[in-house]
C-alpha cells in the first residue's frame, strides 16, 4: 500500500473501511460511525486504522486484504462476537490467527494453481490443435475408457481442472448415463470445488489466465 509504518494515509483508511463495510453487509450487518461525530475521532476509526496498518505491514494487495477481512468476519462469527463489529477483530490475537489462516490458504491455493497449470499443459500437448472435446472422448479401442477418464484416473487431470474447464464440462455431460461417468467426480462435487476455489477473487483471475476461453468464470 506504500504507507509509512507510523502514518496511514486517510484515503487508505477510508478504502479499508469501504472493504470492511461491504464485507459486513454480505454477512448481514452494517458498519456505521456514531451520529454527529467526526469519524476520525471515533473508536471505529481507530479499529479500521489499525487494520490498515496491518495490511501495510504485511504488504497485502486489495484482493488479499479483502480475503483477510472475510476470514476475520467468519472467525468472529464462529466465536459469537460478530455483533461487536470491528472491535471483535481486535479481541485477543484474532488478527494474527486470521493471518495464519490466510497464509495456509495461500499455500493451498498455490498447489491448486500448479495442478491447474499441469493439467492444462497435458491437455494442450495432446489436443495439438484438434477439437478438445473429441480428444477427451476419444478411445484407443471400443472397450477402452475415453481419454478424459483415463487421464483423470492417472492424475493427469485434477478435479479442479475438471471443475473449471468448459471443455471437460461438456465432455462429462456427453458421458451421462454411462459407466464411465461413474468414474468421474459428481457435478455436485465439481460445483463445490469450483465454488470454494473462487471464494478467493484472485483465483478467478489466475484461472482465466491459465485456461483462457476454456475457463468457467463463475460458480454456475
Amino acid at each position: 500500500m506504500n504507507v509509512s509504518t507510523d502514518i496511514v494515509e486517510v484515503e487508505i483508511i477510508w478504502k479499508v473501511w469501504e472493504w470492511c463495510s461491504e464485507a459486513y453487509i454480505r454477512y448481514g450487518r452494517k458498519l456505521t460511525f456514531p451520529a454527529n461525530t467526526d469519524p476520525i475521532k471515533t473508536y471505529q476509526w481507530r479499529y479500521v486504522k489499525s487494520i490498515a496498518k496491518k495490511f501495510d505491514e504485511w504488504e497485502f494487495d486489495e484482493p488479499t486484504s479483502r480475503r483477510f477481512i472475510d476470514i476475520a468476519i467468519e472467525r468472529s462469527k464462529m466465536l459469537g462476537i460478530m455483533h461487536k463489529g470491528l472491535a471483535a477483530l481486535h479481541q485477543g490475537n484474532l488478527l494474527d490467527i486470521c493471518y495464519k489462516i490466510l497464509q495456509e490458504e495461500s499455500s493451498g491455493n498455490d498447489q491448486l494453481i500448479d495442478s491447474l497449470v499441469d493439467s492444462r499443459k497435458w491437455v494442450v500437448g495432446r489436443v495439438n490443435g484438434s477439437d478438445t472435446i473429441e480428444i477427451l472422448l476419444d478411445k484407443s479401442n471400443p472397450d477402452a475408457f475415453c481419454n478424459l477418464v483415463k487421464w483423470h484416473q492417472a492424475s493427469k487431470l485434477s478435479e479442479l481442472y475438471l471443475s473449471l474447464s468448459k471443455s471437460c464440462g461438456r465432455a462429462i455431460k456427453k458421458l451421462e448415463n454411462t459407466n464411465e461417468r461413474k468414474l468421474l467426480p459428481s457435478m455436485a462435487r465439481l460445483y463445490k470445488i469450483r465454488n470454494n476455489f473462487y471464494q478467493d477473487v484472485s483465483n478467478q483471475k489466475r484461472s482465466k489466465e491459465i485456461l483462457g476461453k476454456d475457463c468457467k468464470v463463475s460458480c454456475q
